[in-house]
């Protein structure tokens, strides 16, 4: 299986009722392996920024997660495993890329 088919056929698919509506899979180079169609373009910073924190937890807590120009405010994660961020939509809801 491509890292693309998973990202399309298992970290979109819907589980009780929820769904992320983007995902994408970055290397620890910090290439991008496989991504949504409609996940926001990356700048080379945003994955630099990304993998710093990887290599230094907490690191992006201060001036927040950029993806494609948006910030996202970093909440609890997995220190060096996973990044979680959300912002706010024009209704109020949440939503959360990890």
């Amino acid at each position: 299986m491509s890292w693309q088919a998973y990202v399309d056929d298992h970290l979109l698919c819907d589980i009780e009722g929820n769904h992320l509506s983007a995902a994408a899979i970055i290397g620890q180079d910090g290439s991008v392996w496989a991504q949504s169609s409609n996940f926001p373009q990356f700048k080379q910073e945003e994955i630099n920024g990304i993998m710093n924190d990887f290599a230094e937890p907490g690191s992006l807590a201060p001036t927040g997660l950029y993806l494609g120009g948006t910030k996202y405010m970093v909440i609890q994660g997995e220190p060096g495993a996973v990044i979680r961020g959300k912002k706010s939509d024009f209704n109020g809801t949440w939503r959360c890329y990890c």
